[in-house]
C-alpha cells in the first residue's frame, strides 16, 4: 500500500487498480509463468477468495474496486463495494479530506459472511483508518458496513492504519495485521461475530519510519511467516518495492531471520508488493502486484506458487496452469454421510468442551459447518464454525470405538486429520493419532446417531461428502 514518507511520491489516484496472484519462494524462475488475461490491473490486491464458482480479487480503487474469475486466469466483470462517490459517513470524521479512493483491501470468509477490510487515508499522512464491510454472498452482495476497526491519529510513531490483512490460524482463530512506516506493523485477534478486534494491538515488526509496510501472516507447520514490503511504492518503473519474509513460533513474534523473497526486479516484473495466499488443492498460490516494464509500468496482478524448503518459503512461476498439489482446499465445509445423507454436527449447537459430535438432518446452522485448515504437512485441523473448537478424539484414545467430540484446539495428533479420497467423490476422514476413520455408529440413519472412530472397512457410513459452504 502507499505509505506516507518524507519523500514525495506520485499520488496513488494515478495508479491503476491492478491485481496479482503470486507464489512464495526465495528465488524466481521466469522460464514459464501463468498467463493472466482480461482485466489484470491491480494494486495492493487482496487475498483471493471464492464464492461458489467465482473468485474475487479486491484491490485499491474508487469504491473498493474488484474483478472476478472462474479459473484464476481470465479476469473481468469489474465492480465496486460502494457506489463510486459514496462512502460510510464515519470516514469523514476519521479522515478529513478523504475523496473515495480506498486502499489495499483484504477479504476473508467468517461464518455466514464474507468480510472485506479496507484502508482510508490521504497521501502523506498517518491520519488513517481501517474499516470493514460484510455480505452474506459475494456473487449476490448485500453490503453492510460494520464501521471502523482501528485508526491512527497522525502521530509520527503510531502504527499507520493502512494495509489490513487477515488469516485463519490452525486453531480457527482469525488474526488481523496492518501497518506502514511510522510505528511499523501490528497484529490482533479478530472477533469473528462482527469483524472487529478482540484484543489490543501488539506491535510485531518495524517502526521508527523504517521503510516497511503491507504485512501478511500465514502459518505452515510450527512457524508463522510474516511477509512485508520494503522500499517506496507507487513510482511505476521506478518503484523500490521488494518483498521480504521473517518467521516466528508465535503469531505475536518476535519475527526473525528476515530474508528477501521477491527481489525488486525480475524480467518485466518491477516492484512487487502486497502478498496474499490462497490455499487450494494442497497448493499455495500467492497474489501480488507488480509494475510491468513491458507496459509503461502499469501495475498488474501476478500468480506464483509457494512451497516450503528447510522451514522457509520458496517461490516459482514455473507453471502454466492451475493445478492440484494433492490436498484439500481450505475453507468452510459441511460433511454429509453417504449412507444416511445426514450432516456431521456438534449436538444441540453446544459450545462446551466435550460436546458430542453426531449426524443430523442438514439445517444450515454453524454447528453443522466446519473450517478445514491446511497445516502444510498433509494434515488438517477441523474447527467447528459455531464454537471454534477442534474436532477431537476423546481422551486421546487410539481405541476402535473411541468417541468424537469437540474441544479447545491444542494441536495434538488427536485433533489432526487426513482426507483419503475414495470412489464416488467421497472421502474418509482419518485420525492422525489412531489411523482410524470417522464412522457413524452401527450404520444408523437416525438423527443424533453418534460419530466415533473405527478401522476403515470401506462401508458407506465411513464415507463423507465434503460440500463447500459459501
Amino acid at each position: 500500500m502507499i505509505v506516507a514518507t518524507k519523500t514525495p511520491l506520485r499520488p496513488l489516484r494515478r495508479v491503476l487498480a491492478l491485481a496479482t496472484l503470486v507464489f512464495g519462494s526465495l528465488c524466481v524462475n521466469t522460464a514459464l509463468a501463468l498467463d493472466l488475461t482480461g482485466i489484470t490491473n491491480s494494486h495492493d490486491p487482496s487475498t483471493l477468495v471464492r464464492d461458489g464458482n467465482t473468485y474475487f480479487h479486491f484491490t485499491t480503487g474508487d469504491g473498493i474496486w474488484y474483478s472476478t474469475s472462474s479459473d484464476l486466469v481470465q479476469w473481468g466483470n469489474p465492480g465496486t463495494v460502494f457506489p463510486v462517490g459514496t462512502w460510510p459517513s464515519w470516514i469523514n470524521d476519521a479522515v478529513p479530506g478523504f475523496e473515495g479512493h480506498f486502499w489495499a483491501p483484504d477479504a476473508i470468509q467468517m461464518g455466514d459472511y464474507y468480510y472485506v477490510y479496507y484502508s482510508v487515508s490521504t497521501f502523506g499522512s498517518s491520519r488513517s483508518a481501517i474499516g470493514v464491510v460484510r455480505t452474506p454472498s459475494l456473487e449476490n452482495p448485500s453490503w453492510q458496513d460494520m464501521g471502523m476497526v482501528v485508526q491512527s491519529h497522525g502521530g509520527s510513531n503510531e502504527i499507520n492504519a493502512i494495509d489490513p490483512a487477515v488469516f485463519r490460524d490452525h486453531d480457527g482463530r482469525v488474526y488481523f495485521s496492518y501497518g506502514s512506516w511510522f510505528g511499523g506493523l501490528g497484529v490482533a485477534e479478530v472477533n469473528q461475530s462482527n469483524g472487529m478486534l478482540a484484543e489490543p494491538v501488539t506491535h510485531i515488526y518495524g517502526g521508527g519510519h523504517d521503510s516497511i509496510e503491507a504485512p501478511y501472516i500465514t502459518r505452515n507447520g510450527d512457524y508463522y511467516y510474516l511477509f512485508f514490503t520494503r522500499g517506496r511504492c507507487c513510482l511505476g518503473v521506478d518503484s523500490e518495492y521488494e518483498i521480504q519474509v521473517a518467521r516466528s513460533t508465535s503469531v505475536y513474534g518476535p519475527y526473525t531471520g528476515e530474508r528477501n523473497l521477491f527481489p525488486n526486479e525480475v524480467g518485466n516484473r518491477k516492484g512487487p508488493g502486497h502478498v496474499g495466499i490462497l490455499k487450494q488443492d494442497g497448493c499455495n498460490y500467492v497474489s501480488t502486484h507488480y509494475y510491468d516494464l513491458n507496459d509503461n509500468g502499469n501495475s498488474k496482478l501476478d500468480i506464483q506458487m509457494m512451497n516450503f524448503v528447510n522451514g522457509w518459503p520458496t517461490i516459482t512461476d514455473n507453471f502454466t496452469s492451475i493445478q492440484s498439489c494433492g490436498g484439500v482446499t481450505e475453507g468452510l465445509y459441511s460433511f454429509t454421510a453417504q449412507h444416511s445423507g445426514k450432516s456431521m454436527e456438534v449436538e444441540y449447537a453446544s459450545t462446551a468442551n466435550g460436546a458430542n459430535v453426531v449426524q443430523f438432518d442438514f439445517m444450515g446452522g454453524l454447528n453443522q459447518k466446519w473450517y478445514v485448515i491446511d497445516q502444510g504437512t498433509g494434515e488438517y485441523s477441523i474447527i467447528n464454525a459455531l464454537s471454534l473448537k477442534g474436532l477431537d478424539v476423546w481422551n486421546v484414545s487410539t481405541d476402535a470405538g473411541a468417541n468424537i467430540a469437540q474441544w479447545d484446539y491444542w494441536g495434538g495428533t488427536g485433533q489432526r486429520w487426513q482426507f483419503n479420497a475414495v470412489t464416488g467423490g467421497y472421502v474418509e476422514i482419518q485420525s492422525v493419532l489412531s489411523g482410524h476413520v470417522l464412522d457413524v455408529q452401527g450404520q444408523s440413519s437416525a438423527n443424533h446417531a453418534n460419530i466415533l472412530q473405527w478401522p476403515s472397512t470401506g462401508a458407506s457410513n465411513q464415507r463423507w461428502q465434503m460440500q463447500r459452504e459459501y
